[in-house]
């Protein structure tokens, strides 16, 4: 992994972003995304209601991090 990209990801501050708008705007989108994405496949997967819990927050998990790399790949070639 190139050190850019551990600096925008593994960082809780913005300092490693050239802008720190794309953040505060994308984590609440996949966050919603990764609930979205939960909800649909949770009640599929498993037939107990805290699995389809465990479910959500797996999602939200997986979809914030593919996503911040994504938005971390972009503000790297900006």
């Amino acid at each position: 992994m190139r050190p850019g990209l551990k600096k925008r990801l593994f960082r809780l501050d913005h300092e490693g972003w050239n802008n720190p708008w794309y953040g505060l705007v994308a984590a609440p989108v996949l966050a919603a995304l990764g609930v979205l994405f939960g909800q649909l496949f949770g009640v599929h997967l498993v037939s107990s209601a805290l699995g389809e819990d465990l479910i959500v927050v797996v999602c939200i998990v997986i979809t914030m991090f593919i996503g911040f790399t994504g938005v971390a790949l972009v503000d790297m070639n900006r």
